[in-house]
């Protein structure tokens, strides 16, 4: 037993310590996405200013390229764990000061308010304050476990894009999604697959957070309920970001202003 426990513990150490080195080159890749030169940053992360903080508001812009990137079902189904991170996340944040949940909460509901989607913003918190309130009391004790969750989430999220196509401008200026295969790897290069793997890793981490794509799913689910006024309703979301798949980004207004980045 004393065997048993004592690994246990050096297990929950080892989780603790790789959390906090992730979430270092989290918060490395974030300032990244703020201050490298667009058209450099985007042949390396796919719609990298999702990660911007105004973007997390223009909620028509992340759900077209939420349903854009993501339209295997495996990847769809893998990418549902988000809506666990986004809960994980603030609980494991919280267990580093006490403090930070209930600014945690004010920062989201400003958020959602910025949306100008009234009953949207009554939903979404709801949702947020239900679920926290049954998750502190089962894992208030527990963090590590949360941890390694929002880890293997992230890297199952990576390997669900590989059932994906290659998402507009790391190849080319088209503004279209190229297939898997050997071909569009050669053209990729050495390199920068080896530099997808860790970053996109990154991302997929840093999208968990309750400020980001967990704001889309909610978006799906309150579009399901009522018509929205300020916002895209999720039918005419699906139909963007199909025909953004299909037809490649350039054609859909939303993303005017991110094309523009790799203007030649």
């Amino acid at each position: 037993m004393y065997n048993q426990d004592f690994f246990t513990l050096i297990l929950m150490e080892n989780i603790y310590n790789i959390w906090l080195i992730c979430l270092l080159f989290t918060c490395l890749l974030f300032l990244l996405c703020l201050i490298i030169p667009p058209q450099k940053i985007g042949r390396i992360l796919p719609f990298f200013t999702a990660f911007w903080p105004s973007k997390n508001i223009q909620l028509d812009f992340q759900s077209v390229a939420y349903v854009a990137l993501h339209r295997n079902i495996i990847n769809r189904i893998i990418h549902y764990s988000i809506f666990v991170d986004a809960f994980a996340w603030l609980l494991i944040l919280n267990s580093f000061w006490q403090g930070f949940l209930p600014i945690a909460v004010l920062l989201f509901m400003v958020q959602t308010f910025l949306i100008k989607e009234f009953k949207f913003t009554i939903l979404a918190n709801l949702i947020l304050l239900t679920i926290l309130a049954a998750l502190l009391s089962l894992f208030d004790a527990n963090i590590e476990y949360l941890m390694l969750w929002t880890m293997l989430s992230a890297a199952l999220r990576v390997i669900g894009h590989f059932f994906e196509p290659l998402p507009p401008f790391l190849i080319g200026n088209s503004g279209q999604f190229a297939p898997m295969n050997f071909t569009t790897l050669k053209k990729l290069g050495l390199v920068k697959i080896v530099a997808l793997l860790p970053i996109g890793f990154l991302a997929e981490f840093l999208s968990g957070q309750a400020n980001r794509l967990f704001l889309v799913q909610i978006n799906a689910i309150t579009s399901a309920l009522y018509k929205h006024q300020h916002i895209l309703v999720w039918k005419n979301v699906v139909t963007k970001g199909i025909n953004s798949y299909k037809k490649g980004i350039k054609q859909e207004p939303l993303f005017k202003s991110y094309c523009r980045f790799f203007e030649k």
